[in-house]
């Protein structure tokens, strides 16, 4: 059994040790559920947009990735698309 204190702002630290064995990040959102009776259940809140989010950062970290170097190519890229799918309308508020 793992004994947590509350402190100000109702603040929780996870023992390294849990964080180690749930893979529990920085930001990591949770359900908590109150059982009655002063018992109360927490569970991550696992959204697929945050897991995938996760992994592509880190895919980019172990490719060196530099945004810097793609962020022309993305926009031209993304003129592309859009002049194939309106045509020749100016995009509004661009």
């Amino acid at each position: 059994m793992t004994t947590v204190q509350m402190r100000g702002k109702g603040t929780i630290t996870f023992p390294a040790k849990l964080r180690s064995k749930y893979k529990l990040q920085e930001g990591e959102v949770f359900t908590i559920i109150d059982m009655g009776g002063g018992s109360f259940l927490l569970t991550p809140k696992v959204l697929e947009v945050d897991v995938l989010s996760r992994r592509i950062s880190q895919s980019l970290k172990e490719e060196d990735f530099d945004i810097e170097e793609w962020l022309p190519i993305i926009k031209e890229e993304r003129k592309k698309l859009f002049q194939e799918k309106y045509g020749n309308i100016k995009p509004s508020g661009r």
